[in-house]
């Protein structure tokens, strides 16, 4: 693979900006949500449904976006998704009432969706498949940092300033993505998709659903995907409420297994992808997935320390680095010309099963811990044999003779 150029990195940058956006307007207003519930004079589980609501525009943001793009290119529908975004971002500053700011929300996340959407699509379109891994693996683990940075960020702000400055950054940052898009981001020469019909874009999504990798490496991208959000959704009672340790233990071993998600994009783009088959990689990682899985299940039931359960749960997020960005590369592969409905569709999958096994499981599950490793090892096991039933033996030796 020949290296990146000065170009190639300056445009990373470009995309990494884009990719951030929606991490840090997710996590950079958490530490506010005191305040604006005491501001608008309501309960913070109000407060609350304003990041559903982000999560919602943020899904049907991407299956807008997604066919935009291939219509007519990646530079102006990302200044015009980031304008909206920036607006809505101001306009959360003058909220009175609760109910504006679920819209506001949900209109600045179908703004940052563009961003994201369209960024997959570009590394799809201008990169060959080594390069491409790479590029995502270095996007997943800008995805791991932006968690981390972004509530830092706000604890800041919110020190020195009022929590709706919070969206004054979010704004700022928004703009700082539009200019290095209007400076370093070109517009490819590739022949574009005719039509932006209704008929003709559903028809391209049927497309999507006909195509058997696409199909796999969505179904294991969504599973893990969900893993990581019942992960963030349930590491605080494992950590605080059944192992008993403080919110500032909780916020560092927090810190630490985020970057242990970014060790596995940074094995993935530096060693990983030079030594294994994409493919492979999933292999690897859900297998590690399910053996971490099982560990915490058993510690869990017979009631080691906190700081042992620990151990399994920092070895099941860790594959996760390397399951995004192969998935990701996989999954989008075959569409070149129509990089933007695929890369949509991806994020939009992954965001809609998430949403429905937390539904599943907060339905079968009272809080127990138990059911929740159970439910990852599950997740993993699905993801392990999904990628083996589709991934027979004499494929398996083509990939080695073509190292």
């Amino acid at each position: 693979m020949e290296k990146l150029s000065l170009q190639e990195w300056i445009l990373i940058l470009t995309l990494v900006s884009l990719t951030a956006l929606g991490p840090l307007a997710i996590d950079m207003y958490l530490p506010a949500f005191p305040k604006i519930a005491n501001d608008l004079s309501t309960e913070i589980n109000r407060v609350q449904i304003s990041l559903s609501t982000f999560l919602g525009g943020l899904a049907i943001g991407q299956l807008f976006w997604g066919p935009i793009s291939d219509k007519y290119g990646s530079k102006r529908p990302i200044q015009i998704s980031l304008s909206i975004f920036i607006i809505s971002s101001l306009a959360c500053i003058y909220v009175q009432e609760i109910e504006m700011m679920w819209i506001y929300r949900f209109l600045q996340a179908f703004g940052s969706s563009g961003g994201v959407v369209i960024a997959r699509a570009i590394v799809n379109k201008r990169f060959d498949k080594d390069q491409t891994l790479k590029i995502f693996s270095i996007l997943a683990l800008i995805g791991g940092i932006a968690p981390i940075i972004a509530p830092v960020l706000g604890n800041v702000i919110l020190k020195y300033f009022d929590w709706q400055h919070v969206f004054t950054a979010m704004a700022l940052f928004a703009t700082l993505s539009i200019f290095m898009t209007s400076s370093f981001l070109r517009e490819d020469s590739t022949q574009r998709v005719p039509s932006l019909k209704v008929k003709s874009i559903l028809k391209n999504y049927g497309r999507l659903f006909e195509n058997k990798t696409f199909i796999t490496y969505t179904i294991i991208g969504s599973i893990a995907y969900s893993c990581l959000m019942l992960y963030i959704s349930n590491s605080p009672v494992l950590v605080m409420e059944s192992g008993g340790l403080s919110s500032t233990t909780f916020s560092f071993i927090f810190m630490i297994n985020s970057c242990g998600l970014m060790l596995g994009s940074f094995l993935t783009s530096s060693i990983l992808r030079k030594r294994l088959d994409p493919k492979d990689i999933i292999r690897l990682g859900t297998s590690i997935q399910i053996i971490s899985a099982g560990l915490l299940w058993l510690f869990i039931e017979i009631n080691v320390s906190i700081y042992i359960q620990l151990i399994p749960l920092f070895t099941f997020v860790l594959p996760l680095g390397m399951i995004f960005p192969t998935t990701t590369t996989l999954a989008l592969a075959p569409f070149k010309l129509e990089s933007g409905t695929a890369s949509a569709l991806f994020g939009a999958s992954q965001l809609a099963f998430t949403f429905l096994t937390s539904l599943l499981l907060n339905s079968l599950n009272d809080g127990a811990m138990n059911i929740v490793a159970i439910s990852l090892m599950l997740c993993g096991l699905v993801s392990f044999t999904v990628n083996q039933i589709t991934y027979p033996k004499n494929e398996r030796k083509l990939a080695n003779n073509n190292k």
